[in-house]
């Protein structure tokens, strides 16, 4: 997939940490497996493992390896706390662009929304995840196949509508990103915005910027370019952990890392064997 996609040759290995002291009342872990650098075969073995087993999935990333392989990273809890409840779910992977549209129209018409999405490739060859949850009657926008500008105007819009972009991801060519994105209801009024298109130390300025105005990011998405478009909300969730620019290997440490000390992924995403990933507890 993606020949004509330009990679770089080497991305930023920074990487950035902040950990807000917990509330009193924290609870402990549920029970979590996360995985990541699985191929679609191996991501179907695992759903139907999991969802066996009393798991359910709560964040999703499919990628592009460099050599042109799709690739699966997720966690799934038996508790919906992550997603904000045990909602009735559904789990799709290697959708089209197409393939896509009809399962959220499907969806869509029975109650559910998307919770998490995400993509990669371009045209024809772009391949979708997602996960829905029901949820009937809840405002929600979803969209895919929008530029960066239509992103941030859409952004606008909804902020307006009393929503917050709760899913986002990024895939297309360097020349030609395209987004899809998930806006939901904020009936708390959380303040929150995005930032696109940031280099590494553009996502580190950023970063110490917004942690220093109280906001903690809640998803980042890879691009093809190893740049980053990161949602930021200013909230009060309890402890968290946020790196950027990990590899495989680099991701698997932090996991065991900040897994000892009872934290769980609630979102991962990768591109080009690049991760993100931001951690709760």
């Amino acid at each position: 997939m993606q020949k004509n996609r330009k990679i770089l040759a080497a991305m930023g290995a920074l990487t950035l940490t902040t950990a807000i002291a917990p509330a009193a009342h924290a609870q402990a872990a549920p029970p979590f497996v996360a995985y990541h650098d699985l191929t679609s075969a191996q991501q179907t073995e695992r759903f139907n493992t999991l969802r066996a087993q009393g798991y359910r999935p709560i964040t999703v990333s499919i990628s592009t390896d460099f050599s042109g392989r799709i690739r699966y990273a997720g966690m799934w809890s038996t508790s919906g706390r992550a997603m904000g409840g045990d909602l009735p779910w559904a789990m799709y992977q290697d959708m089209s662009a197409d393939g896509y549209q009809k399962r959220f129209d499907q969806l869509a018409a029975q109650g559910y929304q998307p919770a998490a999405v995400s993509a990669t490739g371009s045209g024809a060859r772009a391949r979708f995840a997602a996960i829905f949850v029901k949820n009937p009657g809840s405002r929600f926008v979803a969209k895919h196949d929008i530029s960066p500008a239509q992103l941030l105007q859409m952004t606008g819009t909804a902020r307006e509508d009393g929503l917050l972009l709760a899913s986002v991801d990024v895939y297309g060519t360097a020349d030609a990103p395209r987004y899809v994105a998930v806006w939901v209801a904020n009936p708390g009024h959380v303040r929150w915005l995005v930032r696109t298109d940031l280099t590494q130390e553009d996502h580190d300025f950023e970063f110490k910027r917004h942690v220093a105005k109280g906001y903690r990011p809640t998803a980042i998405a890879v691009s093809a370019t190893g740049h980053y478009t990161t949602v930021w909300r200013n909230d009060k969730p309890g402890a968290w952990y946020s790196y950027t620019g990990m590899t495989a290997a680099g991701y698997q440490s932090r996991f065991e890392e900040l897994k000892a000390k009872g934290f769980y992924p609630i979102n991962i995403n990768a591109e080009l064997g690049r991760y993100a990933a931001i951690w709760t507890k």
